[in-house]
């Protein structure tokens, strides 16, 4: 929380990676900054924060200054579901201090944007970026790909969503400088997961940035090999259109790599492919897929099964010419006693056949076997099964003066 023209710190090392951090705030044409920044929280915290008080209200600085405070001061901010009790804290905190004096600070508020380091639960790092009203957060990758990563609480920014106009218009459109939502005035903050890789680099501005350079000209700033160069870059073109606000920016570059002074904890493979082979006590690998015991024990049993199969197909043919044979001798009751001789010889043949065979049927002895081997694992279910893994314009940007904003009625 600083009035200081730029503020860098020292490259600070967490989660493996280096992070330099720089912010800068200037008053402009305003008889008062209203605007304020955190990078000191970085360090020990993983928060940095810009807040943009509201220029059409009594106390628009000591709202900013408290919103800052109470994210500083509060829970750690591990999810989304954190991000936004953190802004609502912040919210309470700065409604609690416009009631103790109604007179001076009536309806006092901010717009807020923040991003907050963590890792999660497979042990990677990332940003968790919540915000209210029209602060913004931009993300540029190192093939210049840059991304608003934030949805302005504005009319303005809603007509844009519509398709009925160009992002650089925002700024010049009617309800620019009306806030929907607003720190202080119950405003519920948005909140999202953004990716955080070495060689990207984020900038957190406020709307008097916004209202000065297009989104390429912010690209281009954002390419610049240091936090505190982005932050000169930016107050310097600011300067040169001539600002009719205050305006902030907040820059963080993710170096190449990096100590880590937060322990995180180790990284959860993703699949068992990436993992070293571990084995169980029975020495198969754990992430093996389960054994199929009644296919094993069947594979292993074929050949000492395979002399029997024969025998039996030729007793079953017997059966059947056993069973045609019956069925002629009953549709020819009386016939020749020749037929008669022959079937009671077929019959007697057929029996023989099946004493021979029937040592050799062991099939469904087996197949017991096989389903309980003594000493053998017990096989479980899913075992080692994979788990499923959730422009703008070109054209100039005029100077412009601005009535200061209101929250929405």
């Amino acid at each position: 929380m600083t009035d200081a023209v730029t503020k860098g710190l020292q490259p600070i090392p967490l989660h493996g990676m280096l992070f330099d951090v720089a912010g800068a705030s200037a008053q402009g044409p305003r008889a008062e900054n209203q605007d304020a920044f955190d990078v000191d929280a970085f360090a020990t915290r993983g928060i940095v924060a810009v807040a943009d008080g509201m220029g059409g209200e009594r106390a628009g600085r000591l709202a900013a200054d408290t919103a800052l405070g109470a994210l500083v001061r509060g829970e750690e901010i591990r999810s989304l579901d954190a991000a936004r009790y953190a802004v609502r804290f912040a919210d309470e905190a700065v409604a609690r201090l416009a009631q103790e004096s109604p007179g001076d600070r009536g309806g006092m508020g901010c717009a807020l944007a923040l991003m907050a380091l963590t890792v999660d639960r497979a042990g990677d790092a990332g940003w968790i970026g919540a915000h209210v009203g029209d602060v913004r957060i931009l993300s540029r990758t190192p093939d210049g790909t840059v991304r608003l990563e934030t949805r302005d609480h504005t009319p303005a920014y809603a007509r844009w969503e519509a398709g009925e106009i160009a992002l650089d218009e925002i700024p010049d459109s009617p309800g620019a400088n009306r806030l929907q939502r607003a720190v202080g005035r119950g405003g519920e903050a948005e909140a999202s997961w953004i990716p955080v890789r070495p060689g990207w680099t984020y900038l957190l501005i406020s709307d008097g940035v916004t209202k000065a350079m297009r989104l390429d000209e912010l690209g281009d700033a954002m390419a610049l090999d240091s936090a505190r160069a982005v932050c000169e870059a930016v107050t310097r073109k600011v300067e040169e259109r001539g600002p009719d606000d205050n305006y902030t920016a907040v820059a963080v570059r993710v170096l190449d790599g990096g100590g880590d002074t937060m322990p995180a904890p180790p990284a959860r493979p993703s699949t068992p492919a990436a993992t070293s082979t571990t084995t169980t006590a029975g020495g198969r690998d754990a992430h093996a897929p389960p054994r199929n015991l009644m296919r094993e024990e069947t594979d292993v049993n074929a050949g000492r099964r395979g002399g029997g199969i024969l025998p039996l197909l030729l007793a079953l043919l017997a059966l059947g010419l056993a069973g045609y044979a019956a069925w002629a001798a009953s549709q020819n009751r009386g016939a020749d006693p020749a037929l008669t001789a022959q079937l009671d010889s077929l019959r007697a043949e057929v029996a023989a056949m099946r004493a021979a065979a029937a040592p050799v049927d062991t099939l469904a002895v087996d197949s017991t076997a096989a389903a309980v081997t003594p000493g053998g694992p017990v096989p479980q279910a899913g075992i080692g099964a994979p788990q499923p893994a959730p422009t703008g314009t070109n054209g100039t940007t005029p100077n412009r003066t601005q009535p200061n904003r209101t929250t929405q009625p």
